[in-house]
């Protein structure tokens, strides 16, 4: 869904610059012991493709209150909106992290073929910063130098202030097993499976577009050496423009 096709009343002002969240498909898959099983491990990267950034500031009147999100919504001219309601910011109290996180960034599903989930994710949530530099370029867009790049008030559990988010044409990215970058396989049947991620799932976040959050990876899941053995895992294709990758463009 795009705001462009939406009615004028209910739709964002015209001069808004609004970030565009696409999700890349996931990446980097690979199966190893943990957690008493076995679990399969993957990249996660999110791009701002749009005209604006994904500015966030949390904010709270003092410690026991919690910090609040508004997505601050850049205009042409220089002013910005500020949309109330995007959550809340959760500190994370262990290594590596220690520091500030939106829950529900990004969410990861293992499907079935007929779109039904067999696993869901466990992650917590995310520190948004341009730590990973340029993503795809932007047509007509020039990348600027990163803006956020702070640590989500790290080690500042006691903070009243936070401020995080991504720039034009910068990447989100958390590599695989980072801290809940991970699914759980152990027991599932063998055959296929979509891994499916999707940036925003709840459309909390305001974008230009919604129609590119998801991508997904088609692969099938084997256990050659039986239950007590790692299972095989095969991609067979990939699917950065939508949640649905089945049927694949080979055997």
């Amino acid at each position: 869904m795009a705001w462009t096709a939406l009615p004028a009343e209910i739709a964002p002002a015209r001069r808004a610059r609004l970030p565009d969240l696409d999700q890349r498909a996931p990446a980097d898959l690979v199966v190893r012991s943990a957690r008493g099983g076995f679990v399969l491990g993957f990249t996660s990267a999110t791009d701002n493709l749009g005209d604006g950034v994904l500015r966030l500031l949390a904010r709270r009147r003092s410690v026991r209150e919690p910090l609040r999100v508004e997505q601050l919504v850049e205009r042409r001219g220089g002013a910005a909106t500020a949309l109330r309601g995007m959550g809340v910011l959760r500190y994370e109290d262990h290594p590596p992290h220690r520091h500030w996180h939106l829950d529900d960034f990004v969410r990861y599903e293992l499907r079935r073929l007929d779109g039904s989930a067999v696993v869901r994710d466990r992650k917590s949530g995310f520190c948004l910063l341009d730590r990973w530099g340029l993503a795809r370029p932007v047509a007509g867009v020039s990348p600027a130098p990163p803006r956020f790049v702070g640590d989500c008030a790290a080690l500042l559990p006691r903070t009243l202030r936070v401020e995080q988010g991504t720039s034009v044409g910068y990447t989100d990215r958390y590599p695989a097993f980072f801290h809940g970058q991970d699914l759980a396989v152990t027991g599932l049947p063998a055959g296929l499976y979509e891994l499916v991620h999707r940036a925003n799932p709840e459309r909390r976040l305001r974008e230009r577009d919604y129609a590119n959050n998801a991508a997904s990876t088609l692969l099938r899941l084997s256990w050659p050496g039986g239950r007590a053995a790692a299972p095989r895992l095969q991609v067979l294709r990939t699917c950065g423009a939508g949640e649905r990758c089945y049927p694949p463009t080979a055997k």
